[in-house]
């Protein structure tokens, strides 16, 4: 037994550092989104301010934790995709130690290579997002409900209800996973169940959960904050049925969860999770379906919003995978994870700046305003030019800003994407038609069409994405 724990330790740690290797390959490559910067801008702004100056955007913890590593002052996306990195470590510890409760050492080594050759795991985990880091959180928690399989212990309860409070901080969107102590205490128990512990067990783990973010809520309302708007904001508009919204949605969702393994896998893993559900193995087909139904009614959809969902799936898979179907052809097994990784991760990762994305991904990430495609040679063009001042007009100006930080200013005035602004945008180019002013100016609808100036250089983007151009102010 202790040479079994010894071994499953190690090939855990293993697992963990090459996790943490291939994560940190390339990491800035990619272009910085427009989303990154935002939380840089929002820590940079709080301690200015106040920290519970953007508690109504719903990721205060993610602000937080980026805040307290102040990359707004240099190295900006490197700090915050590396601090991204660390925090998915945990996830994959978490998703590790799931797989070798479902199904021992071969379920943890399973589960491990799953999440590590996820594409689209790979691709936000490397990225300073709110997901990843919410993910990590809701890892945790499944972790330690999962425990109750093999003892009720009441310190498990606690740590349950705290991870899932801090996922919600993270983001609010992981709320519904209010849901997985229930899913715990209604279908995981030891042998020695007894029923009235099991209760006490889930109200500690809910109460834990529920009182810390109850708490925390209505400490942000008295201060006159709301943690929960932005889920009212992006719903706002849904003038359809609930029922029609989640039958347009279907189709995006499975698309969106089979962008992460590729179609072939995908459909294994869903076959994996109905068949636990006919063993009767309840607890994580209902922690990935019941909150994704809630997921399903949002109107605003975006493929990194299903990481949680898909993070279950994939060890819905491994519990299958490593305890039943393939249980006595191990070598078959990891044959077959690492060909899979070679036909669908291999590719996508191959060439980090410009990751073999899904089609609707590769137009929001790379082609669309919020991306920060065409910035590094806005940048390498400006840096030859020595500016005294650039004004960006573009949607994604506070990620060029830190790329120039101790470098050469960049201001980043206010773009309303109502193009209410237009005007004042115009007079402050007008106003500012001196030797050394550079403006970048995106091919947009919320900034004026043209600058006054001479036009020096135009960036394209990928699929025809709004174009930058670079006007030297100066110059009539």
């Amino acid at each position: 037994m202790k040479i079994a724990l010894k071994n499953s330790f190690w090939l855990g740690v293993g697992l963990i550092f090459l996790f943490w290797l291939t994560r940190l390959l390339a990491i800035t490559a990619f272009p910085p989104f427009l989303d990154e910067s935002i939380h840089v801008y929002f820590g940079e702004m709080s301690r200015q301010t106040s920290p519970f100056a953007f508690a109504d955007e719903g990721r205060l913890f993610t602000i937080w934790w980026y805040m307290l590593f102040q990359p707004h002052q240099a190295a900006t996306f490197w700090i915050v995709r590396v601090v991204t990195v660390l925090v998915a470590l945990v996830s994959a510890a978490a998703v590790i130690g799931i797989g070798r409760l479902a199904a021992g050492i071969w379920g943890a080594v399973t589960a491990g290579l799953l999440y590590l050759f996820s594409t689209y795991h790979f691709f936000f985990e490397r990225l300073a997002l709110a997901d990843s880091l919410s993910v990590a959180a809701l890892s945790v928690a499944l972790y330690f409900a999962y425990r109750l399989s093999r003892r009720t212990h009441f310190i498990d309860a606690l740590f349950t209800g705290t991870a899932i409070f801090i996922a919600i901080g993270f983001k609010v969107s992981a709320l519904p996973y209010l849901g997985i102590p229930i899913a715990a205490a209604l279908t995981l128990h030891p042998k020695n169940r007894n029923w009235g512990k099991q209760l006490r067990w889930l109200a500690v783990a809910l109460g834990t959960g529920l009182g810390l973010t109850g708490i925390f809520a209505l400490g942000l309302r008295i201060l006159g904050y709301n943690p929960f708007y932005l889920i009212g904001f992006h719903n706002a508009n849904a003038g359809n049925s609930i029922l029609t919204r989640i039958f347009d949605n279907a189709s995006n969702t499975l698309s969106a969860l089979s962008a992460y393994t590729g179609i072939a896998v995908f459909i294994l893993l869903i076959l994996a999770a109905i068949f636990l559900i006919f063993q009767r193995r309840f607890f994580l087909p209902l922690c990935l379906f019941a909150p994704m139904l809630i997921l399903l009614v949002s109107e605003r959809q975006s493929i990194r919003f299903y990481i949680a969902p898909m993070t279950i799936l994939l060890l819905c898979g491994a519990a299958v995978f490593a305890h039943e179907i393939l249980k006595r052809r191990r070598l078959i097994l990891l044959f077959l994870i690492f060909t899979w990784a070679g036909a669908q991760w291999l590719p996508f990762v191959i060439q980090p700046s410009r990751p073999n994305l899904a089609p609707a991904d590769y137009t929001e990430y790379l082609a669309s305003d919020a991306s920060g495609a065409g910035l590094a040679e806005i940048f390498a063009d400006l840096q030859e030019r020595q500016p005294r001042q650039v004004i960006g007009l573009l949607s994604n100006c506070q990620s060029l800003r830190y790329m120039a930080l101790n470098i050469f200013p960049v201001l980043c005035p206010r773009v309303n994407p109502n193009g209410s602004d237009i005007e004042a945008l115009t007079v402050l180019m007008e106003e500012n038609r001196l030797p050394g002013v550079y403006v970048v100016l995106e091919d947009s609808a919320y900034v004026p069409a043209k600058a006054p100036g001479q036009l020096l250089a135009t960036i394209n983007r990928p699929q025809n994405g709004p174009s930058l151009a670079i006007y030297d102010l100066s110059i009539s």
